[in-house]
């Protein structure tokens, strides 16, 4: 009968890397797995520069002056059309800011003055605009080899355009608990014998 320390010892020395695998980031399965290879965006995020609210996209050098609002622009919705000197889109927080804008402004900061014809009436605004690649740019490391997925790390980790990876195989064990005594282990060891091959090949999918 060897310790545990000595029994541990040996099987982590008998211990080896097997093959790796494809498996979805976001996948229950994932979860646990450590990641064989470094995981990289390979889009912008955002991918585009989008609206951080609802409001209008507009210039900013514009402000003083009456907007008229040339389309509506809703999330999904690719814009139509270029903003232009004292003109402004209707937008939608998420959808994609029309060419020419440099600036959102809050709808709650907007007076309608005609049909189809807005006014500022805040005295300052910040863009609320998101930068296309703001958040991560294409190529770069999201999550590196060697890192465990954890469910806290993925709601904390900028991977949510991420769908795959690489991770190593997880292996599966079989343990059998055995008497204390060195008779007794011998003879719980006799009697399961015959059934061995059997639980090994259910562990590897091969059985029924």
């Amino acid at each position: 009968m060897i310790s545990f320390g000595e029994a541990f010892k040996t099987t982590m020395g008998s211990a080896r890397l097997l093959g790796t695998e494809h498996i979805g980031i976001i996948d229950n399965d994932a979860l646990n797995r450590a990641l064989r290879e470094d995981v990289a965006s390979d889009i912008d995020m955002p991918p585009f520069n989008k609206s951080a609210m609802d409001g209008y996209a507009c210039r900013r050098a514009d402000l003083g002056g009456e907007l008229l609002v040339i389309e509506t622009v809703a999330t999904g919705v690719q814009p139509k059309k270029t903003i232009g000197p004292g003109q402004s889109s209707k937008i939608m927080t998420g959808a994609v800011v029309p060419d020419g804008a440099d600036c959102v402004i809050m709808v709650e900061y907007t007076k309608k003055t005609g049909e189809n014809t807005i006014r500022f009436t805040g005295e300052g605004t910040q863009d609320n605009i998101c930068l296309r690649g703001e958040d991560v740019k294409e190529g770069e490391v999201i999550l590196k080899a060697g890192q465990l997925i954890r469910s806290e790390g993925l709601k904390k980790t900028r991977n949510a355009m991420l769908s795959r990876g690489i991770a190593g195989i997880r292996a599966k064990t079989l343990i059998i608990n055995l008497p204390g005594s060195p008779k007794g282990a011998r003879e719980s060891l006799e009697a399961i014998l015959d059934v061995l091959p059997h639980a090994r090949d259910m562990l590897l999918g091969r059985g029924h």
